[in-house]
C-alpha cells in the first residue's frame, strides 16, 4: 500500500467510483488538471482502493524531484524493491521485477518530463501486460490506450442536504488546526461563497483554512474578494483556476511575516523531504527559532509535516513560488551554498562515526536524504571538484552498504572525469570507487582505480598517506579474493590489518579481518575463524552491527566447511538478524546462499530449491551474483545446485526456485526455519486456508470459498503465521508449495 497523508480525505466519491470502473477496462489512466486540484491525493486513494480490492501490488513513483528526463526510468526502478541496487539497465530491471506481478504503478507529476514519461509508459505497457499505470500530469501523455480523466475541482454546491465537498474540506482542515472550530448557522453561506470564489481548488481551500484560526469565515471571504474581482475572467477554465491558485499563494505570502517569508524561500531549496536541523542550517538560524516559524507555516498549510518521521515537505507549487522569491531577492546562491555545506558536514560525520552504534541511524538518515545528497553532489560538481570528490568519498557507506551501488558508480564515472582535482581529494575517491566496482564484479575497472591511487600515495601528507594505504591494501586484497588470487588476497588483507592496528585504528581492520577468514577457508588453511572472531569481538565492544553480521556469516562459512552444520546455521541466522536496519543487500544474499548450502548438505529438499531461488532472485536484482565473490564460491554454489537438481528433478527444481524468487531475504530465511511438513500442527481448516493463500486468493475470496466470515479467515491466517514463524502471506505460499503440494 502507498502511504497516505493522515489528514482526512474529503469527497471525491463520484470520481473514485468512475476511476475504479475505468481501471477494470483500461491499463493507463492519466489524471489531468491544474496544480492544486488534488491529482496526487486522488491517485493514491484510487491505487490503495484498487490494491485492497484486487490484492494488487502498488508502487508510487514521485517525479517532482526528477529534473533530468533521462532519469525517469531510473526513478521508476528505484521505487521497486531493491531497485536502487542494480547496475542493470533500469528498464530491464523493471520488466524483470514486475514480469511475475499484477501491479499498479502511480507516476506522479509527469508534466515537466512529459516526453520521457510517455516513452517509458508506452514501453512498460507493451512489455508487462498485467501491469496498470495511473499517471498524474497537467498534460495528457498521448500514449496509445490512454484514458484521460480531467480532475474537477471539488463540488461547491450543496446536494441532498449535505454540505458541498469544498465546504467539507474547509471545515475538516479548520477543525484539524482547532478542534473547537465550528461554523455558526449564519456562516454557512459565507463558507460556500468563499469556496466558490476559490473555484473549489483543494490547495487554495487548505491555504485559506490555515487563516481561520485568526479570521472568521466572513472576514476571510471579504479580504479575498477584491483580489478575485481583479483576476476573474468570468470563466472556469484551467487558466482561470490557475490564476485563482496563484492569487491565493500570493495572498498567503503577503500575509506572512518577514521571518515566515524568509523561511519559506529558504526551504524551497530542498528537493524532497527535510528535517528540522537541515531547515535551520539552510535558513541560517538556530533550531529553536526555526521551529517556531516552521509551525506557523504548517498551520497555514504552506508546509506539510510528517509527525512519524519528523520530516517536512513543500508541495511543488509552494516550493516553486518560494524559489522564485529567493531568486528575485538574490538569495538563491547563498541558500544553495548553505544546503551543500550542511549535507557535506552530515556526510563527513557519517564517515567518521560509522564504526559504532549509530550505523542504522546513519543509513536511515542518508536513505531519507537521498534527494538532497544528490542535489548537493550536483551543486559541488558544478562548482568545486575537490568538494565534489570529498562528498562522494564521505558517502562511501551510503553507496556500498546502504544499497546504492549503481548510483555510486554513476557518480564515480562523472566525478573522476572532472578536471582540477588535488591528489588529497582524488585518492580517497578512487579507493571508494574501487570498492564499489569490486562489489559489482568490475574487477578490471577496480584495478585501474587502485593503480592510480597507488601512484598518488607518495604525494599525500604522511598521515593521509598511511590512512589511504590501509584502504588500498584492503581493497586490493578484496579484489584479489574475488579474482581467485588467494595468496595475494591473504597477503594484502593481512598487511591492511597490521597497518590499521599500528596506526591505532583497530576499527579500520575489521572489514579485512572477516574477509581474511573467507580467504583462509578457501585456501583450506588452519585457524580459519580466528580473524572473523576477533572482528566480531571488537564490533561488539564498540556497539557496531554491520561487521558483526558479516563476521558471523564468515564464521558460519568456516563452520560449514568444517562440517559443523548446526552451528553454521545458527551463525548465519544470527547474521541475518543483525542486518535489520542495516539492510546490506550483498550481505543478505551471501547469508541466503549459505543457508541453502547448509540445507543441501543435510539432505537436499524442496526447501533448498526455494532458498536457492530466493538467492538467485536477489542477486539478479542487484546485478550481482555469487560468481562476483570468487571462483571458489561459485564452485560451491554450482555443486549445491547440481545436488538439489539431481534429488528433485529439473521440473520440480525450477518450479520451487520460482517460488523462492518471490520471497525477500528475511522471508526466505524465516521460511528456511519453518516446519517442513503439514504435521507441523496446522489444522485441517488451516490447511485449507493456506491452500487459498497459495493460490493468491484474498481473505474475502477464501471466506467465500469455505463459507466462512472474513474475520474467521483473518484469524486463521494469523494463527498460520504464528505456528510457522512467518510474517507474510508470500512465506505461507512458498511453504505450502514446497511441502503440502509435494505430498503424494
Amino acid at each position: 500500500m502507498i502511504r497516505e497523508p493522515r489528514s482526512e480525505f474529503v469527497g471525491r466519491r463520484r470520481e473514485l467510483d468512475a476511476l475504479a470502473d475505468a481501471l477494470e477496462r483500461t491499463r493507463l489512466i492519466t489524471l489531468t488538471g491544474v496544480g492544486g486540484v488534488g491529482k496526487t491525493r486522488l491517485a493514491v486513494r484510487l491505487a490503495n482502493a484498487h490494491a485492497r480490492r484486487t490484492s494488487t501490488n502498488v508502487y508510487f513513483v514521485g517525479l517532482d524531484a526528477v529534473s533530468d528526463p533521462r532519469r525517469v526510468v531510473a526513478a521508476i526502478a528505484q521505487s521497486l524493491p531493491f531497485g536502487d541496487l542494480s547496475a542493470r539497465e533500469p528498464i530491464d530491471f523493471i520488466v524483470d521485477v514486475l514480469s511475475d506481478e499484477t501491479a499498479l504503478l502511480v507516476l506522479d507529476n509527469c508534466e515537466h518530463v512529459i516526453d520521457a514519461a510517455a516513452s517509458v509508459v508506452d514501453e512498460l505497457l507493451d512489455a508487462l501486460p498485467q501491469v496498470r499505470i495511473v499517471a498524474t500530469s497537467r498534460r495528457r501523455l498521448d500514449v496509445d490506450g490512454e484514458q484521460v480523466f480531467p480532475v474537477p475541482s471539488l463540488e461547491t454546491e450543496a446536494a441532498d442536504g449535505e454540505p458541498a465537498e469544498a465546504v467539507e474540506l474547509l471545515l475538516a482542515r479548520a477543525r484539524a488546526a482547532d478542534a473547537g472550530f465550528a461554523l455558526a448557522p449564519t456562516e454557512y453561506a459565507a463558507a460556500a461563497q468563499l469556496c466558490l470564489a476559490l473555484d473549489g481548488l483543494p490547495l487554495a481551500i487548505e491555504l485559506a483554512a490555515g487563516r481561520l484560526r485568526t479570521l472568521s469565515v466572513p472576514d476571510l471571504a471579504r479580504r479575498l474578494s477584491q483580489r478575485f474581482t481583479l483576476l476573474r475572467s468570468g470563466s472556469r477554465t484551467p487558466v482561470s483556476r490557475q490564476r485563482t491558485l496563484r492569487a491565493v499563494v500570493d495572498w498567503s505570502y503577503e500575509l506572512c511575516t518577514p521571518p515566515e517569508r524568509a523561511l519559506w524561500a529558504a526551504l524551497s531549496v530542498f528537493a524532497g523531504p527535510f528535517d528540522l536541523p537541515a531547515a535551520a542550517a539552510v535558513a541560517g538560524a538556530d533550531e529553536a527559532a526555526t521551529v517556531e516559524i516552521l509551525e506557523q507555516l504548517i498551520d497555514q498549510s504552506l508546509i506539510e509535516a510528517d509527525r512519524d518521521s519528523g520530516r517536512f515537505h513543500l508541495l511543488e507549487t509552494i516550493r516553486g513560488y518560494g524559489r522564485d522569491r529567493a531568486e528575485e531577492a538574490g538569495e538563491q546562491h547563498d541558500l544553495v551554498r548553505r544546503h551543500l555545506e550542511y549535507y557535506r558536514g552530515l556526510a563527513r560525520l557519517a564517515r567518521t562515526h560509522w564504526y559504532g552504534p549509530a550505523q542504522r541511524r546513519i543509513l536511515a538518515g542518508q536513505r531519507a536524504d537521498r534527494a538532497e545528497l544528490d542535489a548537493a553532489l550536483r551543486t559541488a560538481a558544478a562548482t568545486d571538484t575537490d568538494i565534489a570528490l570529498e562528498l562522494f568519498a564521505d558517502l562511501r557507506y551510503h553507496w556500498a552498504v546502504g544499497g546504492f551501488l549503481s548510483e555510486g558508480r554513476r557518480w564515480t564515472r562523472r566525478l573522476l572525469r572532472l578536471p582540477g582535482a588535488s591528489a588529497t581529494h582524488r585518492t580517497p575517491a578512487l579507493l571508494v570507487a574501487a570498492w564499489i566496482c569490486v562489489l559489482q564484479g568490475a574487477l578490471d575497472e577496480a584495478r585501474g582505480h587502485l593503480d592510480e591511487a597507488r601512484a598518488l600515495l607518495p604525494s599525500l601528507p604522511a598521515a593521509e598517506q598511511e590512512r589511504c594505504e590501509v584502504e588500498l591494501r584492503r581493497w586490493s586484497g578484496t579484489r584479489a579474493l574475488f579474482a581467485g588470487e588467494g595468496d595475494l588476497a591473504r597477503e594484502e588483507l593481512s598487511r591492511s590489518i597490521r597497518l590499521a592496528r599500528s596506526l591505532g585504528h583497530p576499527e579500520e581492520a575489521l572489514l579485512a579481518q572477516f574477509q581474511l577468514t573467507v580467504a583462509l577457508v578457501q585456501g583450506e588453511l588452519p585457524d580459519t575463524v580466528g580473524p572473523a572472531r576477533d572482528a566480531h569481538r571488537v564490533a561488539i565492544e564498540i556497539g557496531e552491527r554491520w561487521i558483526r553480521s558479516l563476521s558471523l556469516w564468515a564464521i558460519g562459512l568456516a563452520l560449514y566447511a568444517a562440517g559443523d552444520l548446526d552451528d553454521a546455521e545458527r551463525h548465519a541466522r544470527d547474521a541475518l538478524a543483525l542486518e535489520e536496519g542495516i539492510d546490506d543487500p550483498v550481505g543478505d544474499c551471501l547469508v541466503l546462499e549459505l543457508l541453502g548450502w547448509i540445507d543441501a548438505a543435510r539432505s537436499p529438499t524442496e526447501r533448498t530449491a526455494v532458498l536457492l531461488g530466493a538467492a538467485r532472485s536477489w542477486w539478479r536484482r542487484i546485478d550481482s551474483g555469487i560468481a562476483v565473490h570468487g571462483p571458489q564460491m561459485l564452485a560451491q554454489h554450482d555443486r549445491c545446485v547440481a545436488v538439489v537438481r539431481q534429488r528433485l528433478g529439473e521440473e520440480a527444481f525450477q518450479r520451487l526456485s520460482a517460488v523462492g524468487e518471490r520471497l525477500s531475504p528475511a522471508e526466505a530465511a524465516a521460511f528456511a526455519g519453518a516446519p517442513g511438513r503439514p504435521a507441523a500442527g496446522l489444522s485441517a481448516r488451516e490447511s485449507e486456508v493456506a491452500a487459498g493463500v497459495h493460490e493468491g486468493l484474498s481473505n474475502r475470496e477464501i471466506a467465500e470459498r469455505l463459507v466462512l466470515s472474513v474475520r474467521t479467515v483473518d484469524t486463521h491466517v494469523q494463527r498460520i503465521l504464528a505456528k510457522l514463524g512467518f510474517t507474510s502471506r508470500a512465506q505461507i505460499a512458498a511453504w505450502y508449495r514446497s511441502t503440502l503440494v509435494s505430498v503424494p
